[in-house]
């Protein structure tokens, strides 16, 4: 069996071609788990009519692929207070769920959003429950589907909520759903701070179901080969084997040839 059946590819990678293009790509180069990252080109995804979203499913049922779906981060916000932008941000959540179910897909991928100020504790607490009380009309969507929403760490921007897990954890506390959990980006956390990668790990594993992985120094979001930065990718790779993680693990490199770089390092590991 390839190393390939045990990973999933990020669109991410081929973010210059139509996502047509880009999904049949992967399928032509083995790939048997893709995620479609609803940004840029790529959101067009939802905007694809009943034929469209027909095509894509009988072609992941005859090349036997597991879907995911990255919601879009532009125009969105959860944890936006109540008008135009937390309506639009429920709408395109909405349909993100609608076709994640219809692809039986295993997560849709969703940042917790903006608030006036990172580091203000209670900014945070109230973008947390405003995101909280976000999700819990979108659960009927996925409710008779293995679908589940997973909430993605981010980079530390000065608005951004869920750039550490304890943000995320809070939001999981607060649902208490088993279709919500997620998804940690190792990439994001270690730009937090040196040893962040693992302190953060460990923190989030009771609602951990996947992983972004990529690489980088320690200075920016590079998503570069896993074992081209500063990432102590031994260390966490011994720690998800301790703690027995099965959920998903998604590379989100910059290109393909990369993904294919970090499968090898990773499964030598």
């Amino acid at each position: 069996m390839s190393a390939k059946a045990s990973y999933s590819i990020s669109t991410y990678a081929l973010f210059d071609q139509p996502l047509r293009e880009a999904i049949q790509r992967l399928v032509d180069g083995g790939w048997t788990s893709i995620e479609i990252m609803c940004e840029a080109g790529h959101r067009e995804l939802l905007e694809w009519s009943a034929g469209e979203m027909n095509d894509l499913r009988a072609l992941g049922s005859e090349k036997g692929i597991v879907w995911s779906i990255h919601a879009p981060i532009d125009r969105c916000n959860p944890a936006a207070a109540a008008g135009g932008l937390r309506e639009q941000t429920s709408d395109t959540m909405k349909r993100c769920l609608e076709v994640a179910a219809f692809l039986d897909c295993t997560h849709v991928v969703m940042h917790a959003g903006e608030v006036e100020d990172r580091l203000d504790e209670t900014e945070r607490e109230r973008g947390v429950e405003r995101v909280g009380q976000f999700i819990e009309p979108l659960l009927p969507h996925i409710a008779d589907s293995r679908t589940r929403l997973l909430l993605e760490n981010v980079l530390p921007y000065p608005k951004v909520l869920g750039w550490t897990v304890s943000d995320l954890i809070a939001i999981c506390k607060r649902v208490v759903s088993p279709s919500v959990g997620i998804v940690y980006d190792i990439g994001h956390a270690h730009l937090i701070r040196k040893g962040y990668a693992l302190d953060g790990l460990r923190e989030v594993f009771p609602y951990l179901q996947a992983l972004h992985l990529s690489d980088n120094k320690g200075i920016k979001d590079d998503h570069l080969a896993v074992g081209e930065g500063t990432i102590p990718y031994a260390a966490i790779l011994s720690l998800l084997k301790q703690k027995g993680f099965f959920g998903s693990w998604v590379i989100e490199t910059t290109c393909v040839a990369d993904a294919e770089l970090s499968i090898s390092r990773l499964s030598q590991q």
